[in-house]
């Protein structure tokens, strides 16, 4: 399965980043701690080159802690963006790192860059460090279109850019992590077939999310159990499939990582 994902904006993206890095001193890579690895597009990597990198992990509160635990090393940090407690941790974290890899000669304040996946937080962790709305933010992929600048305090300034994803996502198993996250929009992929891709996955990885749809869970019994019927009478499987992704996206599921190894 090849998707082609590389809209006109994204393209656009890619052309901003490279050319701003050379406005920064360091680059914010924000990735789902639900898919550490999946949410980290490698084509980022290669545009920041030698840059400083800081991994930042967000949605940890919905993530299983044991397996976000197996990610943090220096130079990460796993964060939940709704927590305002956080923005300390956060600050501290990146002066930190900009202070140890580099000598400050000049007068302005520090320059972050904060790039990454569509609807991973980006928007969010901005706002969160300036402590006010600065930047546009929403729950689906694609809210944020073009760069912008944002003063977080009179020592940083950071730049917001536009959620980018690589041109081809060719690994199944990679989108369907994408898809089944938010991180892709929904009319990528069929919702059905990320739906009962998910179900599989948490009944041999997370039996006890599926608890309360019965042993043996498939669509049919989330249907059921959810109560979503058509006109007709019969059970409504579409509607199930967008109420289960809703769920997990939520952490009504339960504290859930895709990314197993």
């Amino acid at each position: 399965m090849n998707i082609h994902w590389f809209p006109g904006h994204m393209a656009k993206t890619r052309r901003m980043i490279s050319e701003s890095l050379k406005l920064v001193d360091g680059v914010i890579n924000l990735a789902d701690a639900r898919l550490p690895k999946s949410s980290q597009n490698p084509l980022l990597y290669e545009l920041t080159g030698n840059k400083l990198t800081m991994l930042v992990l967000a949605k940890a509160d919905l993530a299983d802690p044991e397996k976000t635990r197996l990610w943090l090393k220096a130079g990460t940090l796993a964060v939940s963006l709704r927590d305002n407690k956080i923005k300390q941790d956060l600050l501290k974290f990146i002066h930190t790192n900009l202070e140890q890899a580099l000598t400050k000669r000049f007068a302005r304040p520090w320059r972050v860059m904060v790039v990454g996946i569509p609807n991973v937080g980006k928007s969010t962790l901005i706002n969160l460090l300036a402590g006010r709305k600065s930047a546009k933010v929403g729950d689906r992929p694609g809210i944020t279109r073009a760069r912008q600048w944002i003063k977080i305090s009179a020592e940083m300034e950071m730049l917001d850019m536009p959620g980018i994803l690589w041109p081809k996502l060719d690994d199944k198993l990679v989108s369907l992590k994408l898809a089944a996250s938010g991180c892709i929009r929904d009319e990528i992929l069929p919702v059905p077939e990320v739906a009962k891709w998910l179900l599989g996955f948490l009944a041999e990885q997370y039996p006890q999310a599926l608890a309360r749809f019965g042993n043996g869970a498939d669509l049919a019994a989330v249907a059921e159990k959810m109560g979503t019927m058509s006109k007709g009478g019969s059970l409504d499987l579409d509607k199930a499939a967008e109420l289960l992704l809703r769920d997990f996206r939520s952490g009504r599921l339960g504290r859930i990582t895709l990314d197993t190894e």
